[in-house]
């Protein structure tokens, strides 16, 4: 009897702390915020941590380290168009969203990586760094709070706020399809003679560049994909060195301090493959720091007199330039 009787009582209990349990709320709910414009979505899904009045920026979200950006699993972020984020393209695709805050500039993350629990970070997943503008407001949030919001036909704001912090990115829709690396070419005509060079234009995309996407210390094929080719109808002298009229693929050897120019004579292969045998010539170029960052590899060719001209690289905040000219008596 008295055994029945505590059997009872236990599931008495039980029911009472089940009952109890659901109707307490959960600490950190999840939540979703979408946008639609023009047919296509752009959605995000996350953990609402509230503050509970705990101190929360560089405290519970400590500066200068990745932040799950919410509360328990990962944060995701879907887009079904291609996308423009601040000065990032984004391709259509789900991706896991985190962010790097500081006391200063915060930045936004985009990752490759979906699925896995927000405490889960590996960095060589980064599809983009995004700078994120940020201000402080007068009334705090006291629950993290995401928002899409429209700016005009095919834009919009993204928000991050939480205790008096809020940061922000405008984002746009491409009409055209995205591509991650497009091929561009860049041309110069001395005395009627053309000067053609045709390459791969990378994206920063939020990535250190000089030293980590570019290596120093070893030979880059100078864009993306396939060979940068370096064509020239007239004999030319680029920094004192005479090059032939003809063909040839142009690499560069990074460093710290001075980056060569490379003109070989192999033509027609991946960007990657390189021969030293079939060097032509290795040529000294001008480096310049600049002040604002270059988002897109960029080549060009500039006339400065009417027999010569100067070949510019720049990318991040590095310009790197040789001088090109006729050969004397070149027909």
């Amino acid at each position: 009897m008295i055994n029945q009787y505590l059997n009872r009582l236990f599931l008495f209990l039980c029911c009472c702390t089940v009952f109890v349990q659901a109707q307490q709320p959960l600490l950190s709910p999840r939540d979703s915020v979408s946008l639609s414009i023009n047919g296509k979505w752009l959605s995000i899904d996350y953990g609402r941590p509230s503050r509970r009045d705990r101190p929360i920026m560089g405290s519970l979200v400590p500066y200068n380290r990745v932040w799950r950006t919410g509360a328990n699993e990962a944060t995701t972020f879907v887009t079904t168009g291609d996308i423009r984020i601040g000065d990032a393209e984004i391709p259509r695709g789900t991706y896991t969203l985190y962010t790097f805050p500081s006391m200063t500039q915060w930045k936004l993350i985009i990752n490759k990586q979906t699925g896995q629990w927000g405490t889960t970070y590996n960095p060589d997943l980064d599809f983009a760094r995004i700078d994120l503008k940020m201000r402080r407001l007068r009334k705090a949030i006291d629950t993290l709070t995401i928002t899409l919001g429209r700016t005009n036909g095919r834009s919009g704001i993204l928000t991050i706020e939480w205790e008096y912090t809020s940061l922000s990115a405008p984002f746009e829709f491409l009409q055209d399809a995205f591509i991650a690396s497009p091929r561009d070419t860049t041309e110069l005509v001395i005395d009627g003679k053309r000067i053609v060079i045709d390459y791969g234009r990378p994206s920063r995309r939020g990535r250190t560049i000089m030293g980590a996407v570019v290596p120093f210390g070893e030979v880059w094929r100078t864009g993306a994909n396939e060979a940068t080719t370096f064509s020239t109808e007239a004999d030319l002298v680029i920094e004192g060195v005479e090059i032939p009229r003809g063909s040839y693929t142009l690499y560069t050897l990074p460093s710290q301090n001075i980056w060569k120019l490379i003109l070989n004579k192999q033509t027609g292969q991946w960007g990657t493959e390189y021969d030293r045998a079939q060097d032509q010539a290795r040529i000294n170029m001008k480096k310049q720091s600049l002040k604002n960052i270059v988002e897109r590899f960029t080549i060009t060719l500039e006339k400065s007199r009417a027999d010569a001209g100067v070949l510019k690289l720049i990318w991040e905040k590095t310009q790197l330039s040789v001088r090109v000219s006729l050969k004397k008596n070149a027909h």
